[in-house]
């Protein structure tokens, strides 16, 4: 009889064994694995501590990061069926093109809560994860006391404004800023008036000495005075200025952008992709990311988690609100290749 209480015991306690084992494999297999893809620099250190480290926590995950983005990779991969990437952070305006040409998957908003992201942030496709601005950066030794070009008029100004000026090489922003210079009104841009926005480049074009393609460029060169004022990624001069550099912020006709995700077509691990999306939108983490760089939120509850001197950094005070420009996406998606063509062409003139 004792035996066979124990041969029970023995069996009832393999059991639960096997219960554990199953438990413990399940946890670490490939559908907990995720791999991201962002733009790398101090942006994505911020995601690391803001987005990717507590979800591997709370999901018992491990992501892979790769930087950076590349379109034609992506495209490469979903048509050849070997697709390696579960979440990518694109610019938007190359969404509609992938989704017309079968490349990425639906988003499950039965998942993901978009209620409280700005509604021009969202399609079905694609959800926002920060937005950013091109404004005016200067030096603030060379430019004191609030005397600075607050204006792209006035940063075309180099009589009023002397000094050397740097500008993004491609014409996404760049062609906005010149029309902005040359008088046309905020609300009167799109369709971009092309031929009138390379006469305005022409105005500044011997001014430029800087045609940057990193982000990570115009604060250094503006720290060091080789440029006094350049169109930047407000981020990226936040940055530096909290370690010391003399360079700041102008908000005013600054023109708001926005990285979004997306999920590849056939991710391989699509249903976590998703979940990592859906924490990701949330207004908790998205706070914790601005803290980190400045970089606005596209939670709009997200707001209510900052204080009013950060929303200020992020172009999100009650003022600046009323003075930047929301570039058009849908402009952007229908003439990107033939813009940067001509763009191209000019810049060699």
């Amino acid at each position: 009889m004792v035996r066979k209480w124990r041969i029970a015991l023995l069996a009832m306690m393999l059991g639960f064994s096997l219960t554990a084992c199953g438990s413990k494999t399940d946890s670490a297999s490939a559908e907990q694995q995720l791999t991201i893809v962002d733009f790398g620099g101090v942006s994505s250190e911020a995601a690391k501590k803001a987005l990717y480290e507590p979800f591997e926590k709370e999901y018992n995950a491990k992501i892979t990061v790769v930087s950076p983005p590349d379109e034609g990779k992506l495209k490469a991969m979903v048509e050849s069926g070997n697709v390696e990437w579960d979440v990518v952070s694109v610019f938007p305006h190359f969404v509609p093109r992938f989704e017309k040409e079968g490349l990425l998957e639906k988003l499950d908003y039965s998942i993901i809560d978009r209620t409280d992201i700005y509604p021009y942030m969202v399609s079905d496709y694609s959800i926002a994860r920060y937005s950013y601005f091109w404004n005016i950066a200067y030096n603030s030794d060379i430019y004191q006391d609030g005397n600075h070009p607050r204006t792209w008029s006035e940063f075309w100004d180099t009589a009023a404004f002397p000094g050397a000026r740097g500008l993004w090489k491609g014409p996404e922003g760049t062609l906005e800023m010149a029309l902005l210079a040359d008088g046309v009104a905020p609300d009167k841009l799109y369709p971009l008036d092309i031929a009138r926005a390379f006469n305005s480049l022409d105005k500044i074009k011997k001014n430029v000495k800087v045609w940057w393609e990193s982000g990570a460029q115009p604060p250094q060169l503006l720290s060091t005075k080789e440029l006094t004022a350049a169109a930047v990624w407000n981020g990226r001069v936040s940055a530096a200025k909290a370690q010391g550099s003399k360079i700041d912020n102008e908000f005013n006709q600054a023109i708001e952008v926005f990285l979004s995700w997306v999920v590849p077509k056939n991710a391989p691990h699509k249903d976590l992709a998703m979940k990592f999306i859906a924490y990701a939108s949330e207004p908790e983490q998205q706070a914790a990311f601005s803290k980190l760089i400045d970089y606005a939120p596209s939670n709009k509850k997200a707001l209510e988690l900052l204080p009013e001197d950060l929303k200020q950094r992020l172009g999100r005070s009650e003022q600046s609100k009323n003075e930047t420009v929301i570039m058009d996406v849908k402009y952007w998606s229908e003439n990107y290749d033939s813009v940067y063509d001509q763009f191209n062409k000019w810049l060699l003139k």
